[in-house]
């Protein structure tokens, strides 16, 4: 097989997280290689995961926007933009917590809506 990449890759064992759909939808997954151009990923379900992604790294702060290349069982490689920085964002785990907040306020205003209307 040839190898047709750009850069070469580091052998890696970093914890992250693949976000899409303006990020409300997240996947954990292990780098097993790493360039400034690629990753391979381990992921529980690459075929649940769409075309394009950002890579998120909290080990190194930083995140990379990307397309996912190849597909096989458990693995995906993926081919990475330039990094970006995670402060220039909203962080992902402050998204969440925002998310579930926002969830729990529509829960207790349609408790209050409820109990208004027995009353």
């Amino acid at each position: 097989m040839v190898d047709r990449r750009s850069t070469c890759r580091q052998r890696v064992y970093y914890g992250g997280r693949l976000a899409f759909h303006e990020r409300t939808s997240t996947f954990d997954c292990i780098v097993r290689n790493f360039s400034a151009g690629g990753a391979k990923i381990e992921i529980g379900n690459p075929a649940a995961v769409p075309d394009t992604v950002e890579l998120l790294i909290a080990r190194q702060g930083v995140a990379y926007f990307g397309r996912i290349v190849w597909r096989l069982e458990n693995l995906a490689g993926l081919a990475l933009n330039g990094p970006r920085r995670h402060v220039a964002s909203l962080p992902l785990d402050i998204a969440l917590r925002l998310r579930a907040t926002e969830r729990i306020n529509r829960q207790l205003r349609a408790e209050l809506i409820r109990l208004r209307s027995v009353f």
